[in-house]
């Protein structure tokens, strides 16, 4: 039985072995198949996608290379191509992530200043209950309102921060992860490890 390409073992800290089938699983996500050595496969996304994760969770210094294993009868004379392939995707793919971190962040401003609003209206209802104008009321509905409007209103921010704060570290890291993807060494190899069909 081969070995699932999520147990393939390191060459070296710096090289990450990339089993797949042909050229067309490095930026297309086949059907997945777990049973399948090839990574785009048993994970069902593509092979750039996989290294753009791998970049995002791994240190600068500690990703350089990238080993594509193919099948047998395949020509490993395909390290130029995938590098510049790969290449032609980040360069790519950076325009669109800061085009999408720009509008993230106006996104964001706008949500943030529909949000301080609502929290103003909210401590505002929250401040009426709380006065002597609802004295009348019993005080387990007259705290409630006072605290549950007070809570909304707060919890109005938590989307307009998450777009405003969160989203963009999160592009932030994916355009790294293709300017990093652009340096990468490429090397191909074919033969050592037969990808069957299933």
């Amino acid at each position: 039985m081969k070995p699932l390409a999520q147990g393939l073992p390191p060459i070296s800290s710096d090289i990450l072995q990339l089993p797949i089938r042909d050229m067309t699983q490095l930026f297309n996500a086949p059907p997945i198949n777990p049973l399948s050595p090839a990574l785009p496969e048993a994970l069902g996304v593509s092979g750039a996608e996989y290294l753009l994760q791998q970049l995002e969770i791994k240190r600068p210094t500690m990703l350089t290379t990238v080993q594509l294993i193919f099948p047998e009868g395949c020509s490993a004379d395909i390290s130029p191509q995938a590098k510049n392939a790969l290449r032609s995707y980040a360069e790519a793919r950076i325009p669109q992530q800061q085009t999408l971190l720009r509008e993230t962040r106006r996104n964001g401003w706008r949500l943030t200043g529909y949000a301080v609003i609502l929290l103003a209206f909210f401590l505002a209802l929250s401040s009426l209950f709380a006065s002597e104008l609802t004295e009348r009321l019993r005080p387990l509905i007259r705290k409630t309102f006072e605290y549950g409007f007070e809570i909304i209103g707060w919890v109005m921010l938590w989307y307009p921060i998450e777009v405003l704060i969160f989203q963009p570290i999160a592009i932030r890291s994916r355009i790294k992860a293709l300017r990093r993807l652009m340096e990468l060494q490429v090397v191909a190899e074919a033969g050592e490890r037969d990808i069957p069909a299933f």
